[in-house]
């Protein structure tokens, strides 16, 4: 047997995306092993031992010029390129890193139909152009949201159409891909965010620390962050050098700067590498996101590392069973800025034997629903029943 893997992502990368593309790249192999089978992969980066022998380049001329070419991503022109080659290694089983490959599904069932093609669907990609655009303002903005929408229904519609089995990050993505393709999933296999382990954080510090990690050059976290220091942070505890407020993520757009300075205890990490190299034990996650699409990693990050969690409705999207089995209040709702607000004050309250216990249950938690070991265990039970 033949398995080809193809992400737009690098699996050794860090963000959501490249925790994703690594859950999937983990759960494959191991199957690859398992069955002895042939095990390729093209990838963001072709840093894999299995990666096959194609040069993968992404920039941003690339990803505009994408467009103009109705697609939606970038490796149209690695596929475009490579395709013979590609196609050349007769893959049974195609396994998509998301929807906008969907080109590719589409041009290998024409050539070799009876190829299996699984798709992952971390999310509906049309519904995510609406958060990925949210800073737009103006005729531009509106035109290029426009443009996306298109070119992204398409690839995505072809990836449902012609996939043989896609699997779900949520049953929130269950429902809109039948709303949107008018797609009847007979299936509806679910794969939640997973990570390979529990993480261990070190940093002890005696302030109460309150803590927002995201991309921070992605329009519904700018607007969280906005929400979080103006309408919670500065009106309750700017003044209080018992706490803390950390933002953290990678490229930060011009207003994060100019918000993190209004308060002697907040404080900016740009571009980390690791959470561990900055957040101390017992802090306070807080997201406040209003808008979005697919699953948030950064919940299951927070279960790893044995954190509590304020987050609203959108956030905590896909994580009902950890929610279900919660008792300790580990997993907060929240939706505005009195909640958040509320949330804050309960966890500055909590001794530190309470933050021990809520420790101990989130990691719990996280190792019973959200590991690598439930991908693999999906993944062996979809090819099981496609052989």
């Amino acid at each position: 047997m033949n398995i080809l893997y193809i992400t737009d992502n690098n699996i050794m990368g860090h963000g959501g995306g490249c925790l994703g593309a690594r859950k999937y790249y983990s759960a494959i192999k191991a199957y690859a092993e398992k069955k002895n089978a042939n095990f390729k992969v093209i990838s963001l980066g072709q840093n894999m031992p299995e990666a096959m022998d194609v040069d993968v380049v992404k920039n941003r001329k690339l990803d505009k010029s994408a467009r103009l070419h109705g697609h939606s991503n970038f490796m149209y022109f690695t596929w475009e390129k490579h395709k013979d080659k590609i196609m050349s290694y007769h893959p049974d089983v195609l396994f998509l890193g998301r929807t906008r490959l969907g080109f590719i599904a589409k041009e290998f069932k024409r050539v070799q139909p009876e190829i299996k093609i699984i798709t992952f669907v971390d999310n509906i990609e049309y519904d995510y152009v609406d958060s990925y655009f949210a800073l737009e303002k103006g005729i531009k903005g509106k035109i290029l949201k426009t443009i996306e929408k298109h070119v992204v229904k398409n690839d995505e519609g072809d990836a449902v159409k012609y996939s043989d089995r896609l699997v779900y990050l949520t049953q929130r993505d269950v429902k809109r891909c039948k709303e949107l393709y008018h797609y009847n999933d007979p299936y509806e296999y679910i794969l939640p965010i997973c990570l390979e382990h529990t993480r261990n954080l070190k940093i002890k510090n005696p302030k109460k620390t309150v803590a927002f990690i995201g991309s921070l050059g992605y329009g519904a976290n700018v607007s969280a962050v906005e929400m979080l220091i103006k309408q919670v942070w500065l009106p309750n505890f700017a003044q209080n050098d018992d706490f803390q407020l950390i933002i953290a993520g990678g490229n930060p757009a011009d207003e994060i700067y100019r918000w993190t300075k209004l308060a002697p205890n907040i404080r900016l990490v740009a571009n980390f590498n690791e959470p561990e190299d900055f957040l101390p034990q017992n802090s306070l996650m807080v997201a406040p996101i209003p808008t979005g699409a697919g699953m948030k990693v950064k919940v299951a990050e927070t279960l790893s590392m044995g954190l509590p969690i304020a987050g609203s409705d959108e956030v905590l999207v896909g994580y009902e069973d950890a929610i279900r089995d919660v008792k300790l209040g580990g997993i907060r709702r929240a939706n505005n800025a009195a909640e958040f607000t509320q949330a804050i004050r309960e966890f500055s309250e909590m001794c530190e034997q309470d933050l021990v216990h809520i420790a101990l249950e989130n990691k719990n938690l996280f190792n019973k629903y959200y590991t690598f070991e439930t991908a693999k265990e999906l993944i062996i039970d979809i090819l099981g029943k496609l052989a």
